[in-house]
């Protein structure tokens, strides 16, 4: 057995199939058979059934009679076509007439098996089919690695460009600082001109909070890391944002966990960001869940990550979720759902995050729902991995 053949089969046993069938004899042996292969094996009794079952379990590869009762399997075939015009679809037949034939080559079926049938026939088409699935999985993979790639230079080049950049403009939010600090010296303290230079006062705080987090980015270098946990860390972040808040946390991580390299403040910055965002998401209270564990990615995975050993992080708000359309643009620089005047809904804090964890030879995904809340995943290679 060569190598391809091996990842196929591994592969095979990661995926649903949807087996259709309307005699409960035949469909009762080759559930048997086909149960030992796959990863997940869904039945059913006719064409109705296996397009309801279909829409509600999305199987990666369906297997099909044609002749049933109620709905035969071209015509369910072809509803699923309608669904998803890419899943493989395998029909197994007594009928080899042409009509039977050029309706299968007009729905576009992958593969056309006659009975009585081999079993393991059926099993190399089904190889045949998850081969292809897989070539169109690994394909994504890489495309996905190749745009996390260019991210990472991106962000690279960001870190540097903005730690150089907000050198320069605390030096000028200084100067400005210390001209309104001379004014006050010549205004009477209860004059409007005097409170105005105070609002300068209160906006160079504001301005010198978002120089300082820009700033932050750029110590990328290997001095400033270190190895250890980062859980008691995040733990301790989390707590005390939410100390005195209607916010309880649930926490189900593991006592002990991989190592990983990190810079402290970084990594303190995305989880204060996090939570924050969090808080704003459930003003009137709700749960958020820390959870985490080691997990390995390897080839087969659709993670755009090198393969290793990596800490998976997951936290979850209980808030409305993030709505639909704005999900893919959450961590561009200055998106924001919140008013442009306020400096706090800059839009900058889950880029700054994803910059960070990019730096970290790490990823930052989300997933939402409406009324579902919100989980931001993070994944950090363990110390193994980048010594």
């Amino acid at each position: 057995m060569n190598i391809s053949n091996r990842q196929d089969q591994m592969y095979l046993k990661k995926l649903k199939v949807l087996y259709v069938e309307d005699d409960s004899e035949t469909r009762e042996q080759f559930r048997e058979f086909l149960c030992r292969p796959l990863g997940t094996l869904i039945t059913a009794e006719d064409g109705e059934e296996g397009l309801e079952l279909f829409r509600i379990h999305k199987p990666d590869i369906v297997v099909t009679d044609i002749l049933m009762p109620r709905m035969d399997g071209l015509t369910m075939a072809h509803e699923i076509r309608g669904i998803d015009p890419n899943v493989p679809i395998v029909v197994i037949t007594a009928f080899e007439q042409s009509d039977y034939l050029l309706r299968a080559i007009n729905i576009g079926i992958d593969k056309y098996v006659t009975k009585p049938v081999n079993s393991y026939l059926l099993f190399e088409c089904l190889l045949e089919c998850a081969h292809r699935l897989r070539a169109e999985e690994q394909l994504k993979l890489e495309r996905k690695r190749e745009i996390q790639n260019i991210r990472m230079k991106y962000h690279e080049s960001v870190a540097i460009m903005a730690g150089g950049m907000a050198h320069d403009y605390n030096n000028l939010l200084q100067s400005i600082l210390g001209y309104a600090s001379l004014a006050k010296t010549c205004v009477n303290p209860d004059s409007e001109c005097y409170s105005h230079l105070e609002n300068v006062d209160k906006s160079y705080l504001e301005a010198h909070k978002l120089g300082e987090r820009l700033k932050i980015l750029c110590e990328t270098g290997s001095e400033y890391m270190q190895t250890g946990t980062v859980l008691p860390l995040f733990q301790y972040i989390i707590t005390s944002a939410l100390r005195g808040t209607p916010v309880k946390l649930i926490s189900d991580c593991p006592v002990e966990t991989a190592p990983v390299n990190f810079i402290e403040n970084h990594i303190r910055l995305v989880f204060s960001n996090l939570v924050t965002n969090a808080l704003e998401a459930m003003p009137n209270g709700g749960t958020l869940r820390l959870s985490a564990l080691t997990s390995v990615v390897d080839e087969l995975d659709s993670i755009p990550l090198e393969p290793g050993s990596y800490l998976h992080i997951m936290l979850s708000d209980s808030g409305p979720g993030i709505p639909a359309e704005n999900l893919p643009n959450i961590f561009d620089p200055y998106f924001s759902t919140k008013a442009r005047c306020n400096i706090s809904g800059m839009g900058l804090s889950l880029a700054i995050c994803q910059t960070i964890i990019i730096n970290h030879g790490g990823l930052i995904t989300a997933e939402s729902g409406a009324e579902s809340g919100t989980t931001f995943h993070i994944w950090l290679p363990t110390s193994a991995e980048l010594s």
